[in-house]
């Protein structure tokens, strides 16, 4: 048991390499997000003013924040990608990206990898910025709506993670992962994913893509944990789009024998 153990996680170690080796915008990618997340943890405890830490001024500049996005903080739809909010974050993240994500670069190439990364957390971040912001002047005319709409207005504000006069931010690569996920789905929806190296559990690229974003709606409607699952829901079907665009000029194959490892 113990060999096949080791066996296991060498085979791991060594699929993990030939990703990293294969992929540099994915290599790139994610060493920028391992990066900032240490500045960020560096400078969590270090004050720029009385009771204000740098990492907290780091957060609300760069994180996705739509009162601030509104105001003129544009450079917030593309920074807000590259700060995670915890260690469990980040790894998650960044083990989708290189397991996942990689294996799309090698056949897509690296510039198409990152357009398609950041249209994903682009398009994932406006739109959650944009419900945020729709959500919080709804609840700030609470008094004038219907009794009916005031309890739409009630659970979507529950949705929204902070409470009402309290901005809310939004961080992580999320959304371009997923549209990674998405735009390979577009591209390959036959080849098959084997879920975990090791693992017997084979599924269709398309069915893995389906189940993620049913999981993801399913969440999102019952508000579990703090996570903008709109914009996983929406990066992914930018994701999508894009590659099925990218299967229109030459992109993708037929056949069913081919497996990727996740």
């Amino acid at each position: 048991m113990r060999f096949r153990l080791l066996r296991a996680f060498s085979g791991w170690l060594s699929f993990v390499w030939d990703m990293l080796r294969l992929a540099p915008a994915a290599r790139w990618v994610a060493f920028s997000c391992t990066a900032v997340f240490c500045v960020q943890r560096v400078c969590q405890h270090v004050e720029v003013a009385a009771g204000v830490s740098f990492g907290a001024a780091l957060l609300s500049c760069f994180g996705l924040c739509p009162s601030l996005l509104a105001s003129g903080f544009v450079w917030q739809i593309f920074t807000y990608m590259f700060l995670h909010g915890s260690w469990i974050h980040l790894l998650l993240n960044m083990l989708t990206l290189l397991l996942f994500g990689a294996g799309l670069e090698a056949e897509i190439g690296s510039r198409n990898f990152m357009r398609v990364f950041l249209l994903g957390g682009v398009v994932g971040g406006v739109v959650w910025a944009g419900f945020d912001f729709s959500v919080t002047r709804l609840a700030g005319h609470m008094a004038e709506h219907e009794p009916w709409v005031k309890v739409i207005v009630s659970w979507l504000l529950a949705q929204r993670g902070a409470p009402l006069g309290v901005s809310s931010i939004c961080v992580g690569a999320s959304g371009g992962v997923f549209a990674l996920i998405g735009a390979f789905a577009a591209i390959f929806p036959r080849r098959e994913v084997i879920l975990f190296v090791g693992w017997p559990l084979r599924l269709r690229a398309r069915t893995v893509a389906v189940l993620l974003g049913l999981v993801t709606v399913v969440f999102g409607i019952y508000g579990l944990g703090n996570v903008a699952y709109l914009t996983h829901l929406s990066g992914g079907l930018a994701g999508y789009w894009c590659g099925l665009r990218m299967a229109r000029h030459g992109f993708g194959d037929d056949t069913d024998e081919q497996s990727m490892d996740v």
